[in-house]
């Protein structure tokens, strides 16, 4: 039998771990039905597939449910007497687990039918590391590329203070969000979630990531596994409209969101090793935010007149 590889490609060789698979979702029974799609057609089987309906309105949520659970049992299908909220609806899920592991899944993102075999197989290898995850792209609402990252690789390591110190230093755009989409050791994820829960604040799902980050690290597949769509109005289908960004390396974060963004990171590491770094990070980082939020007005004037025709 093959051996596991720092790729995840390899081939399980000890009963498959239950992995549990939370879909938090309200009123786009068009995504649910793609999301649900993409999950039940994982190579990796033994899941058990969570549907937790935010009080959508009539029933076609509900309908897109009962058809895939039709042919296949591992959906377990809820709905809320009332709309909770968005965090809620994600708390709830998680709190529905049984698994060893747990993933969210949203109605706009796509998987490739290996990421969760290939996260799997990076957390049996790793035995120490919380959480698994992928390269990824954003693609438009016709399912074309229009934006690639540089390389999630940085963020490989287990809970130490290179792997929060890599992790804090780059910036929010960089598209360190979409970590939050990672398959975590369920203790792990119920630990972070307890010390700080997902709130409705500018770059809540960035501190989540991490409190999980401070107490288990991350392993990252070097393939693109992951496609997070990004639906715009300029979405067209005869025109690609490519998001490009060319300065992956400043340091800057929204300075508007500031001291509540600090505060949430802060929160996060609570009773970790990691809070004085955090700290430390963070207020280091200011002074290039305040600076960058100076510039956009500028930098938004200069933008305009080049695109400005004689």
């Amino acid at each position: 039998m093959n051996r596991l590889t720092e790729s995840g490609r390899g081939i399980l060789t000890i009963p498959a771990p239950l992995v549990s698979i939370g879909i938090p979702t309200y009123n786009r029974p068009e995504g649910l039905h793609r999301t649900l799609e993409c999950i039940t057609g994982q190579s990796y089987r033994n899941l058990e597939i969570i549907v937790s309906d935010n009080c959508s309105p009539g029933v076609d949520t509900e309908n897109v449910v009962k058809e895939f659970q039709r042919d296949d049992p591992r959906i377990h299908y809820f709905r809320q007497d009332e709309n909770r909220g968005p965090a809620a609806n994600f708390a709830f899920v998680l709190e529905k687990a049984t698994g060893d592991y747990f993933m969210w899944a949203t109605d706009d993102d796509e998987r490739d039918q290996d990421f969760i075999k290939s996260c799997v197989n990076l957390l049996l290898l790793h035995r120490q590391v919380g959480m698994a995850f992928c390269n990824i792209v954003n693609i438009d609402s016709f399912g074309r590329i229009i934006r690639e990252y540089p390389s999630f690789t940085i963020f490989s390591g287990g809970s130490s203070r290179k792997t929060i110190s890599r992790y804090l230093k780059s910036p929010e755009f960089f598209g360190k969000a979409n970590l939050i989409y990672s398959l975590y050791r369920t203790d792990i994820c119920k630990k972070a979630w307890k010390t700080y829960p997902l709130v409705d604040q500018w770059g809540s799902d960035m501190c989540f990531v991490l409190g999980a980050l401070a107490r288990g690290g991350i392993c990252i597949d070097s393939r693109v596994l992951f496609r997070k769509q990004i639906a715009r109005s300029t979405d067209a289908p005869d025109h690609v409209d490519r998001i490009t960004v060319s300065r992956f390396d400043t340091g800057t974060f929204d300075l508007v969101h500031a001291f509540s963004y600090i505060k949430n990171n802060l929160r996060a590491v609570r009773r970790t090793p990691y809070y004085w770094l955090t700290l430390g990070t963070l207020i280091m980082r200011l002074p290039g935010s305040f600076a960058e939020f100076c510039l956009r007005p500028f930098r938004y004037i200069s933008r305009k007149l080049s695109g400005w025709k004689v």
